[in-house]
């Protein structure tokens, strides 16, 4: 999924089912590890 809005900002998704999707976390370049590892995190918990 793309925004088009500000400058280098990354949206970090998971889908669930066929419609649904939940924004996990955002953030610009400067953040893009810490943001992905806490997406990640979240994906797994909404698994359980």
């Amino acid at each position: 999924m793309r925004e088009h809005f500000g400058l280098g900002w990354r949206m970090y998704c998971v889908q669930r089912g066929e419609m649904l999707i939940v924004m996990l976390a955002g953030g610009d370049k400067s953040t893009q590890q810490a943001d992905i590892r806490r997406a990640i995190a979240l994906a797994k918990f909404l698994e359980d």
